[in-house]
Order: C-alpha cells, then structure tokens, then sequence
C-alpha cells in the first residue's frame, strides 16, 4: 500500500500540472506560476523574499525566481530588492494579478469543486489529516539530515 501511494503521488502531480495548465490555458500562465502566487498572496501585504516563498513551495530559489520573472514579464508580479537588505529580493503581487485571480474566483471554485466532487466531507476530512501527517514526517526527516545519512551509505 505505502508503494502504491508513494507512486500515485507522481502519478498524481504530473496529471494535476496538466490539467492545471489545461485550466489556466487561455490565460497564459502555467499552474506552477498559479502556485507561485498563491504562495506570495499568503504574505498579504508584506512582500516574501525569493528564499521564504521557494521555501514554501519546496523548490529551489532559481527555479522559483525563473518563475518570477516570466510573471514579471507578464506583469504579474514585481521582483524588487529589499530595501533594509541588499542581498534579499522581495515578490510583490501587482494589482493587475489580483484583479485577474478576483475575476478568475467562480472559474477556480468550480474547478476545485469539480475535481473533488466524488469525495465526501469525511473523505476529504481524512485525506487532508493524511497530507499534513505526510508533509511533517517529510519535514522531520528533512531537518534531521536523515535523507542525507541514507544517501551517503
């Protein structure tokens, strides 16, 4: 069972990048560039560095700031250096980008809705303890070096 899951969680991330970028196809981004809005939106009003939101996503900070730019280019987004800290760049969300996830809302929601319309509230309830459960035993075992020492030998 642990193998099956192990391996439908690949599975299931290249269908979801696809259907992803399916969904957001007409608006010229890609659902790794959605993501990385979603993640600077959770800052709210103080803009994250490159290195907490590449962080969060679990990725590097080059492909992160990759990212970055082409959603700059597109004006989605302004790559700004810290104004206290030289060597820190900030993301900030421009206002076209929230005014294109506002009039996206209702298209998301029901995308959301959609792809887990099968599943009950307990289902979902259960896959969710599941995932977080998942994403801690990942960071402990990434904070104890444990990956690392397995590795090696």
């Amino acid at each position: 069972m642990q193998k099956f899951i192990f391996g439908s969680m690949f599975l299931l991330a290249n269908k979801l990048q696809v259907i992803g970028d399916q969904h957001l196809q007409s608006e010229d981004m890609t659902i790794k560039q959605w993501f990385l809005t979603v993640i600077t939106s959770q800052f709210g009003d103080n803009s994250p560095t490159l290195s907490e939101v590449a962080q969060l996503m679990g990725s590097s900070r080059q492909n992160v700031k990759q990212l970055a730019l082409k959603l700059q280019e597109k004006d989605f987004l302004n790559i700004e250096k810290d104004g206290q800290d030289a060597r820190a760049t900030r993301l900030k969300l421009t206002k076209k980008c929230k005014d294109f996830w506002e009039k996206r809302e209702d298209k998301d929601h029901k995308f959301l809705e959609d792809l887990f319309k099968d599943f009950d509230t307990e289902e979902l309830a259960a896959m969710y303890k599941g995932f977080n459960k998942l994403h801690n035993q990942i960071e402990k075992m990434e904070k104890s070096g444990i990956l690392i020492q397995e590795v090696e030998k």
